[in-house]
Parts: structure tokens; sequence; C-alpha cells
């Protein structure tokens, strides 16, 4: 009965109708089982679905807080990068200030030197020609050449600290002291410079002034290569500078005789070469003119207008040393082993 076979039992059917109204009521049955799994199943969906709209929601909030962060984060980056550009700017602005008071600081001293020291007068001038004429040659960078030729302005700085007394006298009239003192100064000049941090690497040109080529300098017996060749060069001019107002420099053709002395000794042998094109080039007059040849255009006869020099720093020939096919042959092999000058000078 419980089964629903009550009227089974009250009245007679037919085996027939029995299997057939038993396979409808199975498929009732499974119908009914089939719609109540489905129903969960949608329970459960709609269950996910509100899990889902939950999170949703509290992703939203959360993005909207973080836009919220972001959009403070952007107003601060974009008011740091107005504050950077202020201060850029502003930097920009001292630091023109720093570099114009600077030149101006060196110009005082530079007029300091050239009323105080100077017995040549524009003799830094004349230094800070030649140096840059060389640095040119050697091929030195804009700061470089800017760096060697503020540091031949102030080559003579530490001549401040030597008496005027002292000064005024001529190189025979001068104490041990007092030659000590001119010994010194491009030390002391150096130690006043680097009192500015701007001025260092002209202080560091300067120091080593006085040392000489052969080791026998000051402050440190520095030789050859071991000295800093932004000072060579600076060491180089000012003694060709000094050389060229001497008394029995009457002609190009003493002076450079006389440069070549320096060779080796007080001077790097390169900067010698490069000291006597100098010369040739802004000191030649009608009774001493040269002109350039390469080293396969020389000929027997010709008369060097310079010294030649390896660029190890050996010297080949002196200046006005008359080339004969021995010496040209000379040039040629030792050109192929230790370069020497593309450009050789000879007497026009």
């Amino acid at each position: 009965m419980y089964q629903g076979y009550d009227d089974f039992l009250i009245k007679p059917f037919l085996v027939r109708e029995v299997k057939k109204k038993f396979n409808i009521y199975h498929q009732a049955k499974y119908f009914r089982q089939e719609v109540l799994a489905r129903d969960m199943k949608i329970d459960k969906t709609f269950e996910y679905l509100n899990k889902f709209k939950d999170e949703l929601k509290e992703t939203k909030t959360q993005l909207f807080e973080e836009r919220t962060i972001l959009n403070n984060a952007l107003k601060q980056i974009n008011q740091m990068a107005h504050e950077r550009s202020r201060l850029k700017k502003e930097k920009r602005e001292m630091r023109k200030t720093l570099l114009n008071n600077i030149e101006g600081f060196s110009d005082i001293l530079s007029n300091l030197i050239k009323t105080g020291i100077e017995k040549n007068r524009g003799h830094g001038e004349r230094v800070a020609h030649i140096v840059s004429f060389i640095g040119r040659q050697l091929k030195f960078n804009k700061k470089k050449l800017e760096d060697l030729r503020k540091a031949a302005m102030l080559h003579e700085v530490g001549l401040l600290f030597v008496p005027e007394v002292t000064l005024q006298k001529s190189k025979d009239e001068l104490t041990e002291y007092e030659k000590d003192l001119f010994v010194q100064y491009p030390v002391k000049g150096a130690q006043l410079l680097s009192c500015c941090t701007e001025f260092d690497n002209y202080a560091g040109i300067i120091r080593h002034l006085n040392e000489n080529s052969d080791g026998t300098g000051s402050p440190q017996g520095l030789k050859r290569r071991y000295i800093p060749l932004m000072s060579r060069i600076l060491t180089g001019a000012d003694v060709f500078d000094s050389l060229k107002d001497e008394k029995g420099v009457s002609s190009l053709e003493i002076f450079l005789e006389k440069l070549e002395v320096f060779s080796g000794t007080r001077l790097d042998p390169n900067i010698v070469a490069l000291l006597e094109k100098y010369a040739v080039l802004h000191m030649g007059s009608d009774s001493y003119r040269v002109k350039g040849v390469g080293i396969h255009q020389l000929e027997p006869g010709m008369t060097l207008g310079t010294a030649l020099f390896a660029d190890t720093g050996t010297k080949l020939f002196s200046v006005n040393t008359l080339l004969t096919r021995d010496a040209i042959d000379k040039i040629r092999k030792y050109n192929r082993e230790y370069p020497v000058e593309e450009t050789v000078y000879i007497r026009a």
C-alpha cells in the first residue's frame, strides 16, 4: 500500500497492465530523484554565486582603496617632480655662481702673480699658450686642456710665500735658504690651491713643477714617466718661456740648441721635441724658416730645423744636423722599430 499498489490488491489486473504501470512508476521515481539532484545542484550554484558576489564586492572595495592610495601617490610624485626640477634649477644656478666665483678667484690670483711676482709680464699667458699647443698635439680632451691652461696661469702662485726682497735678487745673490724657497714654491702653491676642491687638478699639476726628468728634482725625485705627463708639459713650457729671454739667445737657432741641453736632464725628451715644434711654428722668421716633410721625403743635404726624437725619447739627431745618406738610413731603420715623429722639420 505504501508503494501505491492498493488498487492492485483491490481489483485484478492483467500481467501486461501491471508491467506497464510498474514501468511508469519507476520512471516517475527516477524523474523525482533527478529533479531533487538538480535542485540541490542549483542551490549549491546559488551558494557559490552569493559567495562570489561577496568576494567581488570585497575586491571592489579594496580596488577603490588602492586607487585612492595610487592617486595620492601620483600627487606626491608630481609634487616631488616639481620639487626636483626646482632643486635642479637652483643647483644649476648655484653651480654657475660658484664657477663664476672660482673663475673670479682664479683671475685674482693670476693678477696677483702678474703684478707682484712676474719679472716678465705675460709669462703666465705665454706658458698657457705653449701648454695648450702641446696638449692639442697630444689630443687631450677639452677638460684636460682647460686644467692645463689654468695650471699654467697659476703655476707661480707659490711665489706669493717668498719675500719680495728675495724675489728681487738675481740667482747669484741668493742664499742657500732662499734657493730652497724657490725649489719648494710649487709645493707651497699646490697646498694653497688645494684649499679649494675645484683647484685640485691644477694643484696636482703644479706640485711636480720642479721634478727633473733624470730624477734629481723636488719634492719626490721622480724620474721620467713617473712624473705626471701634465706636470712634464708645464715644466717644459715654463723652461721654454724663461729660456728665450736669457742673455745670449739672439736667434731661434741658438735658442733651439740651448733648449736641447735640457733634454733628458731637466725635461722629458718627448716634451722637448714638441717644444721645438712649437718654436719653429710660432717663432720662425725669414732668417729661420722651416718646412715639414715625411721621413720618406728626406734627402741628403737637408738640414734639420729641430732635433729629431723617437717616441721613446731617444734623440737621434740635434738641430741643424746636415743629413747624409747614412743618417737618413738610420732614421728610416729606427722608425721601423721605434716610431719617429711623422713630420720632420727641415730648414727651408
